[in-house]
């Protein structure tokens, strides 16, 4: 491929504008999907400073999109490389920050071409930009954390030792969760702790293969101390279950929910068998209590709402509520329909039903505004211009509007049985580890 003429200056012109508009595109696509979207510690990605971030891979290709859009700064990353074979595609992917990396299932012959991935990966650190590696290799649905491939740590080394160009260049740690694998899930980013590389020097100049040993064995600690996983996998959804009432606790403190995050994953993989049993048995009871009353568990948390402005929101937003209902409901359900008929493993649920939704919704909105405009509707036209905004809102009113109806109902019962409202806070607390 580096061999292959090159495209006029024009095409790339177009190929740029074409990242800034998949990137727009994909940024409307997430504030609709995702219900809330949290970034911690983007400041410390600091302009023109070379880094390789390593984050855990719960979420197929969605992973890198994600961190693309809401971290600041363009990312570059590797993709599975037997979609780069034709050379027109090879040119618009790169482009677009995509760098082939191959592995045995593409066939033995492709390996060779990971030298020029590898070369290409450095080029960018030495030119001081962002390069993302999910260093565990695949991505899944476990939340165990996987042995990590010697990749990155070679590519570090390599980059700035024998290169000398990537001054300060530094691993980063970036934590990404996600609540749930569908729509209405809440996107939880952090970046987390950095690893300088100015300690392995002398002994990657004297015993590379050790230094790389080394420096892949010290960033799978620093990893596993910034991510939020699970030493036993398989109570991976307990855990899910579980964080995603601790974010009741802590969504007005970010930080503190990763560390409850880590402290759920840490008891949970300290129970024996009989005590998870157990444990399984009371989080069923308690979700089993909540639909059994109309109850919502953020009524327990310690962050309840405040319902005359939740009232007053839903009552001003209403119109709105309609509008993006009538307007979204069709490509909405067209894509829940095509994720659930072609997707097979979870981890990639997440993936599709964005990528199926961002493209079903840009068709959709791009024929009804030229539709307006040639039928000279203008009011029309400038209805549907505003229409994701719409959509949104009724989001946010569907949402709220559950959230008041269970108030209403803890409230209510709560007078009624207030010895069950406290008995169901103790079960809280101790399924929260309180």
């Amino acid at each position: 491929m580096d061999g292959y003429e090159p495209f006029t200056p024009f095409f790339y012109y177009l190929v740029a504008m074409l990242y800034r508009f998949g990137w727009t595109l994909m940024w409307v696509t997430f504030r609709i999907f995702f219900r809330k979207i949290d970034v911690l510690g983007a400041e410390k990605l600091q302009h023109g400073k070379p880094a390789i971030l390593i984050a855990n891979h719960p979420a197929s290709f969605l992973d890198a999109m994600v961190l693309a859009v809401f971290l600041g700064r363009p990312i570059h990353f590797y993709v599975r490389g037997d979609i780069f074979s034709h050379p027109l595609v090879y040119r618009i992917l790169t482009k677009l920050h995509m760098i082939p990396i191959f592995s045995r299932e593409h066939g033995t012959g492709n390996l060779a071409k990971n030298k020029a991935t590898f070369d290409r990966g450095r080029k960018l650190l030495s030119a001081g930009n962002l390069l993302l590696i999910f260093p565990e290799g695949f991505s899944r649905q476990s939340k165990q954390a996987e042995p990590f491939k010697k990749g990155a740590a070679r590519v570090a080394l390599q980059t700035a030792f024998d290169d000398g160009k990537a001054d300060h260049l530094c691993i980063q740690t970036v934590a990404l969760n996600y609540s749930h694998h569908g729509f209405g899930a809440n996107l939880f980013i952090r970046v987390g702790d950095t690893l300088e590389l100015d300690g392995y020097e002398t002994a990657y100049r004297e015993f590379p293969a050790q230094a790389v040993n080394k420096l892949t064995a010290d960033m799978q600690v620093l990893f596993e101390k910034n991510v939020i996983h699970l030493r036993k996998g398989e109570r991976t959804e307990t855990a899910e279950s579980v964080i995603r009432m601790a974010y009741h606790d802590h969504h007005k403190n970010k930080e503190g929910y990763f560390w409850a995050s880590r402290n759920i994953c840490e008891s949970l993989a300290d129970m024996s068998d009989y005590n998870y049993e157990v444990y399984q048995e009371k989080l069923l009871q308690y979700h089993q209590k909540l639909h059994l009353h109309g109850l919502d568990d953020m009524s327990f948390s310690t962050s309840a709402i405040n319902m005359n402005s939740n009232m007053f929101f839903l009552i001003a937003a209403l119109p709105f509520y309609l509008l993006g209902t009538i307007i979204w409901w069709i490509p909405g359900k067209i894509s829940k329909w095509i994720a659930d008929k072609t997707v097979t493993r979870i981890d990639f649920y997440t993936s599709v039903y964005n990528g199926v939704l961002g493209f079903m919704g840009l068709i959709w909105w791009l024929s009804w505004q030229l539709f307006f405009w040639f039928a000279g509707q203008k009011m029309l036209w400038l209805l549907m211009f505003l229409s994701p905004a719409f959509c949104f809102a009724a989001l946010e009113w569907i949402d709220c509007s559950a959230r008041q109806k269970a108030e209403f109902q803890f409230n209510s019962l709560l007078k009624k049985n207030a010895v069950f409202i406290e008995q169901m806070k103790q079960i809280r607390k101790e399924i929260l580890f309180d």
